[in-house]
């Protein structure tokens, strides 16, 4: 749609909620419904396009030229409207149309109002278009329609748990800085998309819900983040990275946790740096500003952290060229974007599709919004998916950014009446250990050097910050830095106890004489809990050690038979020149020394998968090892009495390279 077009408004009254009305368009051709606050507020339905479109970029230099003035701030008239997918090696999955008319609720003037881009050929249809629409404003609901989905399931636990160790291992070797890792869950469908869109939308009240029918597909997103807005020359994006349940009487609990927490808090300032280094592409020198940062603002069932970026336009930027610059959203790839992108590609088990691109409008009068598409049921050949992701730093924990996944497709879930075929299992907190007795750091010290500190310190961090709120504090590094120093080889022990609102740290140092690794494993069922700190109380794991004998350290197993840890160490198999070792669940300690395993087996190339382990696949592997920070690597002779190969060269590889980490 090119030339020009005579702007029409015409205020239609009625204040029936736009999901109600929404329903009268159910017959229609390429329904497009924004809710929330979408062009000031309120809610902008579009039907019947023009024209369609499958080059966003080609299209969006094809507008009319608006003649006459908009009669209220938010008029929007017309234009293109509609999704982008996320990229693929084939360009940018992408359906827009044109429209010459939408219907457009103000939430400021609570009234409804016909807006058009009138032509003489068109005129005729438009008239016709505008008593219509005043019907479905004014006059009976249509009847709800059903919709049904079957149970959702998806990316497994274990597979989410290695894609997200990957991007750490990548991160850790400096290929990338941030990645968004997603997961897709998905179930049957039967019934009207249309409808479950104005259901959860009236539920949920996000702030840029979105549904587009593109006739073979329709999409129902319920975002709360704005990827883009221009007025004019003025462009702002709003990016979300951070997040927190919200739940009932802890809720502002949990918002203090999200402001305390550093790891968000990273995650956020990264994306911000790429936005406005992507806005600073199209902008005029000098104009890139972040007037907020690291705002918490609440969302349909959780807490996000929101930063704003702001810009002006150079005088020849279009709006074709400003998503040139920036799409996909920064907050779903990863910084920097080109190298996320290969990554999520590698590490993800199923594609994007829509998730992560956008929806939205550019309109010669009013100007451009699209959203981040997150938060959004696709709907097509009786499926349905949800896919759900975060950000993934150095810091962050697999299980937790599992657990923030869930939180995030949780209230939709909940609002659609729908359920996952295996909901997580509430977790088990135990008696022992007692977290009231302190966090342990046990550091090898060789040469006066206190090995892989920094990953000893950022563990107590994080288990500090969960378990007590506050962290260590900050010169508990100098501390141990000093009291290394004339160690040959020693044991350094670091002890944070909760004393009050704070923490009191013990550090403590004896030398080592003999060897401390144990080669023989005897098998025993550890009970469900949150093994994944560091406890100080050992009375429980002690308990364990005496149980299994002298000479001998318990391998524990989960109650499905999963190999888990021993009492001491993390453990790894050797299969065909490489390595395996389960994911980081509750269950498992993340310890320093298998990081750091994983880390050289990157660097040498040596394979490596993160799953599930049986006691049955111990017993035909090549071999066995178990890692810890006092031992390093200790060859496994024996499980249950059952000898075991000998040591694979693998095993001597990995080893020499601990004897030199640093």
């Amino acid at each position: 749609m090119t030339g020009e077009g005579a702007l029409r408004t015409v205020r239609l009254g009625g204040d029936r909620s736009a999901g109600a009305v929404l329903r009268g368009f159910g017959t229609d051709r390429g329904v497009v419904c924004l809710r929330g606050s979408w062009a000031g507020g309120g809610a902008i339905i579009a039907s019947e396009p023009v024209e369609t479109a499958t080059d966003p970029y080609d299209a969006l230099r094809r507008q009319p030229t608006p003649i006459g003035t908009s009669p209220t701030e938010h008029c929007v008239g017309g234009g293109w409207f509609g999704l982008l997918g996320y990229p693929t090696d084939r360009g940018v999955p992408t359906w827009l149309g044109c429209y010459d008319h939408v219907l457009r609720f103000d939430a400021g003037e609570q009234t409804w109002w016909f807006e058009a881009l009138w032509t003489p050929e068109r005129a005729v249809e438009l008239e016709r278009r505008q008593r219509l629409v005043t019907e479905r404003v004014h006059g009976p609901t249509p009847p709800r329609k059903a919709y049904r989905a079957g149970e959702f399931a998806g990316t497994a636990q274990a597979q989410h748990l290695e894609a997200v160790e990957r991007c750490i291992t990548h991160i850790r070797a400096g290929d990338i800085f941030q990645v968004n890792v997603a997961l897709r869950l998905e179930a049957e469908f039967d019934g009207s998309a249309l409808d479950l869109f104005a259901d959860v939308s009236d539920e949920l009240r996000p702030a840029y819900a979105a549904y587009v029918d593109t006739g073979e597909s329709a999409l129902a997103g319920f975002s709360p983040e704005l990827f883009l807005r221009r007025r004019g020359r003025s462009v702002t994006t709003s990016p979300i990275k951070g997040t927190r349940p919200r739940i009932g009487i802890d809720d502002e609990h949990e918002s203090e946790i999200l402001r305390g927490s550093a790891k968000d808090a990273a995650e956020n300032v990264m994306i911000v740096d790429l936005i406005r280094n992507d806005l600073g592409r199209v902008c005029a020198p000098g104009t890139v500003r972040v007037p907020a940062l690291l705002d918490i603002q609440p969302h349909p069932g959780v807490w996000h952290l929101v930063s704003t970026v702001t810009g002006e336009l150079a005088d020849d930027v279009d709006d074709a060229e400003l998503l040139r610059a920036t799409f996909p959203p920064g907050s779903v790839t990863g910084a920097p974007k080109t190298r996320a992108m290969q990554l999520i590609d590698q590490h993800e088990a199923a594609p994007r599709d829509a998730f992560s691109g956008s929806v939205g409008f550019s309109s010669p009068v009013y100007g451009a919004e699209f959203n981040v598409t997150i938060r959004s049921f696709e709907i097509a050949d009786s499926r349905i998916a949800l896919c759900v992701g975060g950000g993934i730093t150095v810091d962050s924990v697999p299980i937790e950014e599992w657990r923030e996944c869930l939180t995030k497709a949780r209230p939709l879930l909940r609002a659609a009446g729908f359920r996952l075929a295996d909901p997580p299992r509430a977790l088990i907190v135990q008696a022992p250990p007692d977290p009231a007795a302190g966090l342990l750091e046990t550091v090898l010290v060789r040469d006066g050097r206190a090995i892989g500190l920094a990953d000893h310190l950022a563990r107590l961090d994080r288990s500090c910050r969960e378990l007590y709120g506050t962290p260590p504090p900050a010169e508990v590094a100098a501390r141990v830095v000093r009291m290394a120093v004339g160690h040959e080889r020693a044991r350094l022990r670091i002890v944070a106890t909760p004393v009050g609102a704070g923490l009191d740290v013990a550090v403590t140092v004896s030398e080592l004489t003999v060897p401390t690794g144990v080669d023989r494993l005897v098998t025993m069922t550890r009970p469900d809990g949150v093994w994944r700190h560091k406890y100080a109380d050992r009375a429980w794991l002690a308990a364990a050690e005496e149980r299994a004998g002298a000479g001998m350290l318990p391998l524990f197993l989960d109650e499905c038979g999963q190999v888990l840890e021993t009492t001491r160490g993390n453990v790894f198999l050797v299969e065909a020149d490489g390595l395996v070792t389960p994911p980081l669940t509750d269950a498992i300690l993340p310890g320093v020394t298998r990081r750091q395993v994983l880390d050289i087996a990157f660097d040498m190339g040596i394979a490596v998968a993160i799953e599930p382990i049986t006691v049955d696949r111990i017993y035909a592997a090549s071999g066995l090892f178990t890692t810890s920070a006092i031992s390093e690597l200790t060859h496994i002779t024996a499980l249950d009495g059952r000898p075991l190969p000998l040591a694979d060269k693998v095993e001597y590889v990995i080893a020499d390279a601990l004897a030199g980490y640093r």
